[in-house]
């Protein structure tokens, strides 16, 4: 009896058993189904959320008027057209909402929530996908883009600064350019030095204040025994308050970028520059005098070719450099004092760069994640890799550094770099011109997530597979306004300038490459630098460019470019950055 009632007991023990793990891997089986249709749905819900984008660039592209602020809004294709219509889209369970708003940029150029100035050449759209899961489970997901008015007039103006002396005469010059896209006559700078006219510039960079009707231009100079670097600042209608930065007897590295500056959130300019010595120096300009003269942290050799990014609506500064020991190194200004302290000490990335006579370095903070900056350079004497870093700041004047990138090998050495980032993705293109007897221009992609960095081949990556021998940059990118595409200008070892367009969505290079017209100007060959600058204010790269003529021209593009201009027919030397352009910003 004992047996059987305990047989009994078994069996329901046994049943209850079953019964538990039976409803759990049922549980989990529901559960995967649920899971793997949840998953199902956001795919489905992510394709028509893109859809909705592609549509509005269809309508944008019609004519940048039809995006007009709208709360929700749907589209519908006539006569395969695009078109706005209606309140929604709807497809089977899910509902897509188009919303059109306007952009609003701070002093530097970036997007802010709030604030700021309208941006009257942009908008931003955003596609909501929007269904029921389930019965009281809603989900929904956005994907935004920001468009272009590519054939807008200018935003604003701007000022080109250049050399006009040769090799014997101190005459810098400068022309303003309206916003119809009108340039001036010619006008001269600050006499550097009243004593002299012996003192040619090698070298010049100009800066556009975002607070007050102001551009400063820093200038190196050399007179065939002694380099001197001046800076000066134009007040609108004059300039003045020449300043001069340090000097050395030198006969060497003369083509080199030793200086740069930037302004900060506080209104105030910082100019970072080298003496010759170890330890590079700074100075500011708070809109009425110069500060003194004060020391960063030593380096392991002199700095050769400086670059300075301030962070977007912080005094925080990143400076990189590459020395005359062929070391990379970065210091970050923490936005307090200004003082040697405030300067972390210099930290090595590379350690040997394959020559410091050419700018194998950059650096560039991320347009989409403010907190966040790349740097590109090279760590040994025969590198064939363009290395990348990621800096993460913590917002209050300090910051960590990622480990360094995957890389991508290419041919021959690499050589002077440029990176430019794209606006509303974690993304950057890296370009350099290497060091092959026959030099090319490849590109690639910098992608990044928090502090990882990834480099990646592109479609055409090869931008030239020929262009000039020399040092300097013979190509400039640059990021449209809204991210959508990129343009790569160069020379290809001929008189001739053509440009290729970058497609991040397809990560590719066109594949062929297109001349921009310089009728009426024959171009002295081969076309020897080439400089590129955005217009923050409306949608327009300016691009400038030299020949071994030592002549200066510029050309605008904001969807086709514009007749070209020349401006100097005697700059210094073929191999230098003689000449800049900023954009008004106030």
């Amino acid at each position: 009896m004992n047996k059987h009632a305990f047989s009994l007991l078994e069996v329901i023990l046994a049943s209850a058993i079953f019964v538990i793990f039976a409803s759990g891997a049922i549980v989990a089986i529901l559960g995967g189904l649920n899971l793997n249709r949840l998953g199902s749905e956001y795919s489905i819900a992510n394709q028509y959320a893109a859809e909705g984008i592609e549509a509005t660039r269809s309508i944008k592209n019609q004519a940048f008027a039809n995006l007009v602020n709208t709360a929700g809004t749907g589209v519908t294709k006539t006569g395969g057209v695009w078109t706005f219509s209606g309140a929604n889209n709807v497809s089977d369970k899910f509902t897509r909402v188009i919303s059109i708003a306007d952009v609003y940029r701070d002093g530097s150029g970036n997007i802010v929530a709030s604030g700021g100035t309208l941006d009257t050449s942009s908008k931003k759209a955003t596609s909501t996908v929007s269904w029921n899961f389930a019965p009281g489970k809603n989900n929904s997901i956005d994907s935004i883009s920001y468009f272009t008015n590519w054939k807008a007039p200018f935003g604003k103006g701007g000022l080109l600064a250049f050399s006009n002396g040769g090799t014997t005469s101190d005459v810098m010059l400068y022309k303003t350019m309206d916003a119809t896209g009108v340039w001036s006559s010619n006008g001269s700078l600050a006499d550097i030095d009243g004593s002299t006219t012996n003192k040619y510039a090698r070298a010049i960079k100009v800066y556009a204040s975002a607070t007050r009707n102001e551009k400063i231009v820093v200038s190196r100079h050399y007179n065939g025994t002694t380099q001197w670097i001046y800076a000066q600042v134009f007040n609108g209608s004059t300039w003045g308050n020449v300043v001069q930065l340090s000097t050395w007897n030198s006969t060497a590295r003369l083509d080199v970028q030793n200086f740069d500056g930037t302004y900060l959130a506080n209104g105030d300019f910082m100019t970072v520059y080298s003496d010759n010595s170890t330890t590079p120096k700074f100075r500011t300009w708070n809109g009425s005098s110069w500060s003194a003269q004060v020391s960063m942290r030593a380096l392991s050799g002199a700095p050769y070719n400086i670059v300075l990014r301030n962070r977007s609506m912080s005094n925080e500064v990143m400076f990189v450099s590459i020395d005359s020991a062929s070391d990379t190194s970065s210091e970050y200004f923490n936005g307090g004092a200004y003082a040697t302290k405030s300067w972390t000490t210099a930290l090595d990335h590379g350690t040997n760069t394959p020559t410091s006579t050419k700018r194998i370095v950059d650096f560039q903070w991320s347009l989409n994640s403010p907190l966040s900056g790349a740097i590109i350079y090279s760590n040994s004497s025969t590198d064939k890799f363009i290395r990348a870093k990621i800096f993460s700041s913590n917002g209050s004047g300090g910051g960590v550094w990622g480990k360094q990138s995957n890389v991508v090998g290419q041919t021959y050495m690499v050589g002077a770099m440029q990176l430019t980032a794209r606006p509303y993705a974690n993304e950057y293109l890296a370009c350099n011109k290497d060091g092959g007897s026959t030099p090319r221009i490849t590109c690639y992609k910098l992608t990044f997530s928090g502090t990882t960095a990834t480099m990646a081949s592109v479609t055409n990556g090869i931008i030239a597979s020929a262009t000039d021998t020399g040092i300097q940059a013979s190509f400039a990118v640059q990021y449209s306004t809204d991210g959508s595409s990129a343009l790569i200008t160069y020379g290809d070892g001929t008189n001739v300038v053509k440009y290729k367009l970058y497609s991040p969505s397809t990560s590719s290079f066109s594949a062929s490459a297109t001349a921009i017209s310089t009728t009426p100007y024959t171009l002295g060959t081969p076309v020897r630098t080439v400089r590129e600058i955005l217009d923050v204010n409306g949608s327009t790269i300016m691009t400038l460019f030299t020949d071994n003529n030592r002549d200066l021209y510029s050309t605008s593009c904001a969807g086709s470019f514009s007749p070209v201009s020349q401006h100097s027919i005697n700059g210094s030397e073929t191999t230098d950055f003689w000449y800049d352009f900023a954009w008004d910003l106030f």
